[in-house]
């Protein structure tokens, strides 16, 4: 094929390759988005909570309790989206999904 250089590869070596170099940036901007919830959700919230991804527009924060997972959803969470979305422009934020989940000791 016109415009290639070098040989072709197979698929099952290319995207091990891609996927370490991706890697780190994915685990830069979910340490970033985790640093911004901290202080978008303030103290009391964060340590109930852990972020645990963001796909497309979404994060998704594990929550320990079903209460604060309500409280969250129905009262806080437009405070919390505004706040995280002027700390963190560069990604576009739709919304924040809540899971409840167990957490692990920091």
């Amino acid at each position: 094929i016109a415009g290639l250089d070098g040989p072709l590869r197979r698929l099952g070596e290319i995207v091990p390759e891609i996927l370490k170099s991706i890697g780190p940036r994915v685990r830069s901007e979910l340490y970033e988005l985790t640093e911004a919830w901290g202080r978008a959700a303030g103290a009391d919230v964060a340590r109930c909570t852990r972020v645990v991804g963001f796909n497309r527009d979404t994060l998704s924060v594990a929550v320990e309790s079903a209460p604060l997972r309500q409280e969250i959803e129905m009262f806080r969470k437009p405070e919390i989206l505004a706040r995280i979305r002027a700390e963190f422009p560069r990604r576009k934020i739709a919304d924040v999904k809540c899971v409840l989940r167990a957490l692990e000791s920091p």
